[in-house]
């Protein structure tokens, strides 16, 4: 049987020595028997208190030059008794895959289950250490179950760290260090699976045709019809989903950075043509472009041309467009329209920004951009856990996971609107009514936060009850702006940036597409 591994990760002198020392001094641990790996020496000497402990001390020199011989040491100490827990102390200064490329070791392997990861923070350094200490530590935060804040004693001030642990690990629970018993149910509690918002809408479902006949009032909910539609749409949605997480992962783990910011040039003029044509030819998602707009601005891109090419990448990319003329039946003029669209769009609201630039810096003091969307480069962790394919593998199912519930979510609530609300708004057609249509298909495209790979056929669905020009609003302008690209743009720039591009966005699309519609093109 595997024996369970709980990791403390950290940097220097976060506290992790002294953490370790709490956690196993406490009654619980009195009668268990513990191997303790330290990758590290801080300034507390651990004592391991409270259990029978093991304790073995690498240094990163040995980590470095001989992680086979680490790896042959620590299985020396499981062969001869019977370990009920092993508890890792990581140096705070290294990548966790080394970790994760250590435990993978075939001498190891089969003898450990990693359970959980545990950060370890200062509250008055964080911030700080976040900035100036590389991949490293947001590596460290982006694998992490649950953190343990230091120096924290107000709700309102683990509100503030968690929003910015969150910005890096979107799913990390945060607790301050004098919540011990919440630590320990987080510590002991189980991990959630990535397959439960996929289950969720589909156990609805079956809920709604065994119990629906009972209750009152159910014949007029149409059972059947719900289903039908929303595998329907899921069937048609789900490969174009994986073929954007495919492509986007590609372009995120063999495409450098560096490749794709030498090719933007410095000045707006030029540089909102270059940003289209870019945003044409890479095939990424919403997901991947706002890191890529982050490191942009932070490379000097002018902010136009940065934001040019994050508005509109997601809408006129290749596997949009293809996604576009599949939903839509081969309908070229539906495919033409959202592409041209899009881009008048995206480069109004980069002018936007151009003739009324912030008049203070945009990009906000938190988290790496670079661990939004789940992956990171670290060449020297690529080797040891068998290259870059390996981390695209892994990106892939990262991001299709985490784009994947907004997907099967939003074709739930699609589903249930065409089966019961088809129709209520079908002669909205003009004036008014038009307007109303599209503002309320451009704020379900916000709220359903649907991948722009896939959301073509969510659109298509609600034919039946809004005008083409709804539908329009809703493919332009929820790629641009909806409740995920917000929480990741929050992460990386200061709140009325980001207030105001999500406002701007939604004027400019409205504006967009309404007039083009009142022109005849809808």
């Amino acid at each position: 049987m595997a024996i369970p591994v709980y990791v403390v990760t950290g940097f220097l002198y976060a506290g992790k020595t002294s953490f370790l020392n709490e956690l196993l001094a406490r009654p619980d641990w009195k009668d268990s028997e513990i191997a303790v790996f330290r990758f590290e020496s801080g300034e507390a000497a651990f004592t391991g208190a409270g259990a029978r402990c093991t304790d073995l001390l690498f240094s990163k020199n040995d980590l470095d030059r001989q992680p086979d011989r680490i790896a042959e040491r620590m299985c020396e100490q499981l062969q001869d008794r019977a370990v009920d827990a092993i508890w890792i102390e990581w140096n705070g200064v290294t990548p966790f895959a080394r970790l994760q490329g250590l435990l993978a070791q075939k001498t190891l392997r089969d003898r450990c289950r990693l359970c959980k990861v545990l950060h370890i923070a200062d509250a008055a350094k964080l911030e700080t250490l976040l900035y100036g200490t590389g991949s490293a530590l947001p590596e460290q935060i982006a694998s992490c179950d649950l953190a343990v804040v230091r120096g924290v004693y107000t709700a309102r001030g683990l509100r503030r760290f968690q929003r910015l642990l969150r910005g890096v690990n979107p799913g990390i629970r945060v607790y301050r260090a004098t919540q011990e018993a919440d630590i320990r149910r987080g510590l002991l509690s189980g991990s959630a699976s990535p397959w439960l918002p996929f289950l969720l809408p589909i156990a609805l479902l079956a809920a709604l045709c065994l119990f629906a006949a009972r209750l009152p009032g159910s014949a007029a909910i149409p059972v059947n019809k719900i289903v039908n539609i929303f595998l329907g749409i899921i069937l048609q949605a789900i490969p174009f989903l994986l073929i954007g997480v495919l492509l986007s992962s590609a372009i995120q783990v063999f495409v450098s950075r560096s490749a794709i910011e030498s090719r933007f040039p410095r000045t707006p003029g030029l540089g909102i043509p270059v940003a289209i044509l870019a945003g044409f030819c890479l095939p990424v998602c919403d997901c991947a472009s706002i890191p890529i707009f982050r490191s942009l601005v932070r490379k000097g891109v002018p902010l136009p041309t940065a934001l040019t090419f994050m508005t509109v990448t997601p809408v006129i990319n290749p596997v949009v467009i293809l996604s576009t003329y599949y939903a839509f039946s081969g309908d070229m003029r539906i495919v033409i329209a959202r592409i041209c669209l899009g881009i008048v769009s995206a480069v109004l609201i980069g002018l936007a920004f151009a003739l009324r630039p912030p008049k203070n810096a945009v990009l906000a003091g938190g988290a790496s951009a670079e661990f939004l969307c789940g992956c990171y480069e670290d060449a020297e962790a690529l080797t040891r856990r068998g290259g870059r394919f390996e981390l695209f593998l892994r990106h892939a199912q990262t991001e299709f996971f985490d784009v994947g519930k907004y997907l099967v979510i939003g074709v739930f609530v699609s589903a249930v609107f065409q089966a019961i609300g088809a129709g209520t708004l079908a002669s909205a057609q003009s004036g008014a009514g038009r307007a109303v249509s599209l503002a309320v298909m451009m704020f379900m495209g916000f709220a359903l936060s649907l991948c722009s790979s896939s959301d073509a056929v969510v659109a298509r669905s609600f034919a039946n009850g809004f005008p083409q020009s709804a539908l329009m609003g809703f493919m332009v302008f929820g790629p641009m702006m909806d409740i995920k690209n917000v929480l990741m743009l929050s992460a990386c720039f200061l709140g009325r940036f980001v207030t105001r591009l999500a406002i701007s966005a939604f004027v400019i699309c409205f504006a967009v597409v309404f007039l083009f519609s009142y022109g005849g093109g809808g």
